[in-house]
């Protein structure tokens, strides 16, 4: 009978096997505890909203000026408050790529801050715990209210 169970057990052993998400990747902030400046638009960003952009992130105007031919510095600000309050801000040029990353605390608004306003060669999505639904962010120097989503993580899509 003992023989019985222990080969049961070994079985079940065998058979059951739980494998569990893979955890994002925590990051070091650049800066801790800035708000962004309230000329900046603030606009909704909805989960899921994917498919309407193109797999880069934007500049929010039209005309260039020969000095803003950079992509960097660029800096990715997740915030605990609406319309971009409180934020720690994370710089884009060292961040991997095809990761799921995360800032480690649950955040309401993202801003990309990037002085050149020329735009990033990749998308930034964001959501919530797990990497598995996505809002894209689609432009820089734009604040965005998460909305139907409490976020967590994030992602750089080439």
């Amino acid at each position: 009978m003992l023989f019985s169970l222990t080969a049961l057990a070994l079985a079940l052993l065998g058979t059951v096997q739980a494998t569990p998400l893979a955890r994002a990747t925590t990051l070091t902030p650049l800066v801790d505890s800035v708000s962004a400046d309230s000329s900046i638009p603030v606009l909704d960003l909805h989960k899921d909203s994917v498919s309407a952009h193109p797999n880069a992130t934007l500049s929010t105007g039209a005309a260039k000026s020969d000095a803003a031919d950079q992509i960097y510095p660029a800096s990715l600000f997740f915030c605990r408050s609406t319309s971009c309050g409180s934020c720690t801000g994370y710089d884009l040029s060292i961040q991997p790529h095809e990761t799921c990353l995360t800032p480690d605390f649950d955040f309401v608004s993202i801003f990309i801050s990037q002085p050149s306003n020329e735009g990033l060669p990749f998308a930034i999505y964001t959501g919530p715990v797990g990497c598995g639904s996505f809002a894209q962010v689609p432009l820089v120097n734009t604040c965005y209210n998460a909305v139907n989503y409490i976020g967590w993580d994030f992602e750089l899509i080439p």
